[in-house]
């Protein structure tokens, strides 16, 4: 094992330096606070989301009723699920989103936080990312009005108004426009939490196929 002294800087005790590591730096950064626990994180950001007033707006409309967000997927399909599974975590959607209907399902929302890990710009949440919020959204509003409660995307339109920042939570609304037989048109779209602005917009057309399918219930 090797010691040697540092030669000191006015005002700044002497360090040193053991097996190449700097002591004095280490015992600073030991009287620094712990980073936050992935347990405690998500338990500050689910505070934050029921005492958002959007979230006490909408828990308060008699005309809208709060679901469980994902509580309709079968286990492999939760499991497997890009949005529900594959994109949950810290940094990414930490935490369940919040998720709401109207009575008749032609229109819903979400409340939902979009961490740093979701980027494509640093610090900028990746377009790509809003797109499949948005096309996975103009499902809520358009299957429950198809045949059988089943339905496919078969065109998507998104027009990226803003950037939206990481690490901030956003409203992912919809509303159905439209039925005709096996064809379903509807709007989506990314707002602020104060719903200042609306950072993407999206129209889709969602088909039911010709042939009966497994019922899906938002």
């Amino acid at each position: 094992m090797s010691i040697e002294n540092t030669v000191p800087i006015a005002n700044e005790p002497p360090h040193i330096v053991t097996n190449g590591v700097d002591v004095a730096t280490v015992e600073i950064l030991d009287q620094t606070e712990a980073p936050e626990s992935d347990e405690d994180h998500n338990a500050r950001l689910e505070r934050e989301m029921v005492a958002l007033p959007i979230v006490n707006k909408l828990r308060d409309d008699p005309n809208i009723t709060e679901v469980v967000a994902y509580g309709h997927l079968p286990p492999s399909a939760y499991q497997h699920s890009l949005t529900a599974s594959t994109l949950r975590g810290r940094g990414k959607i930490a935490i369940r989103p919040l998720k709401f209907f109207n009575k008749e399902k032609t229109e819903c929302y979400m409340i939902c936080h979009l961490g740093r890990s979701l980027c494509g710009h640093d610090g900028i949440i990746h377009g790509g990312m809003l797109g499949t919020l948005l096309d996975e959204h103009l499902a809520y509003v358009t299957v429950p009005s198809l045949p059988n409660h089943t339905g496919f995307t078969a065109r998507l339109e998104v027009n990226y108004r803003a950037p939206v920042k990481a690490d901030q939570w956003v409203i992912v609304g919809g509303k159905l426009d439209y039925v005709d037989g096996r064809k379903a048109w509807a709007d989506a779209w990314v707002e602020a939490i104060d719903q200042s602005i609306k950072y993407t917009e999206a129209r889709a057309l969602y088909v039911s196929p010709r042939q009966p399918m497994a019922k899906v219930e938002f």
